[in-house]
């Protein structure tokens, strides 16, 4: 199944120089096609405000809908307004919630794993790479970074930075409120053990600006009042159409989003005086979005 009514549409000039921002490309050779924007359901767009500012992320009903549908419910009541970032480890993730995942009681009801979900052929895929260093394929998924296996019987989403994901304990199915996302370079080894549920499109540098927590103590930040506030989160279809601001995303899907990879990993900018080999991790594929009126 996939979201149905995504709108897509094509940006001139602005939209290349938009694209060498997100591709690190340096000049852009002529494009056999240009990539298409896809805008993101309102439904599937939470809007978090911090102290530090605001962060937008996409949420994947597509992978883990029962995840999205109990984090959608938690946002709508508000659960998460007041609460910190309280487990913060420099390079790996930024977590935050009510601290179920330290074991403090909730009333909150536990989610049942979403760690894959089985391939479908009308999942659209872009293929990045094969093989990858943690799994057989990589590639894109309406935008997400994903992961299949050899048999082509599953795919999963991977950790790259950005990804929002449930924390939980040892148990598969111990997930209820708490969710990180990641702020430093790919903990990959996560992909599959992990509920992976959105991205961050918007603001990570207002995530890489929440405060740490002391390395040697796992992350954990003691005094509440030191740790970086959520001030509110709020689900995009609840804002009124006339205030809501409207999100675009690369569309991976597009004819024109298979040529930048193409060049990405090919490195034919004049930059390069010794081209590195041509491979290319799923994970050094920036997918930042833009927000519109």
């Amino acid at each position: 199944m996939r979201p149905e009514g995504n709108r897509r549409a094509t940006y001139g000039g602005p939209a290349t120089a938009i694209l060498c921002l997100l591709f690190g490309l340096g000049a852009v050779p002529a494009l056999a096609e240009e990539p298409t924007w896809r805008q993101v359901e309102p439904a599937n767009l939470v809007f978090m405000e911090l102290l530090e500012g605001r962060v937008v992320i996409e949420l994947n009903p597509v992978f883990a809908p029962k995840t999205v549908n109990q984090f959608r419910e938690l946002v709508q009541d508000r659960f998460y307004d007041g609460l910190s970032f309280y487990r913060v480890i420099d390079g790996f993730v930024a977590q935050g919630g009510d601290g179920s995942d330290l074991g403090e009681l909730s009333e909150v009801p536990l989610i049942e794993a979403e760690f894959e979900r089985e391939w479908s052929a009308d999942l659209p895929f872009t293929v990045v790479q094969k093989p990858d260093l943690f799994a057989p394929e990589t590639g894109f998924t309406d935008g997400f970074a994903a992961a299949r296996d050899a048999r082509g019987e599953a795919i999963w989403l991977t950790h790259c930075p950005g990804v929002v994901a449930m924390a939980r304990n040892d148990g598969a199915d111990s997930s209820r409120t708490d969710f990180y996302i990641v702020i430093g370079q790919a903990p990959r080894y996560l992909d599959r053990n992990m509920s992976v549920f959105g991205r961050v499109i918007q603001g990570m540098e207002v995530v890489q600006a929440i405060r740490r927590g002391a390395p040697g103590d796992n992350g954990i930040i003691r005094d509440d009042a030191a740790a970086s506030r959520i001030r509110s989160m709020r689900l995009g279809s609840d804002i009124p159409e006339e205030e809501r601001l409207a999100a675009y995303v690369v569309d991976t899907n597009s004819d024109g989003f298979a040529d930048l990879l193409r060049d990405r990993r090919k490195r034919t900018q004049r930059f390069f005086h010794h081209r590195p080999p041509e491979v290319l991790d799923v994970c050094q594929v920036p997918m930042a979005g833009r927000l519109t009126k």
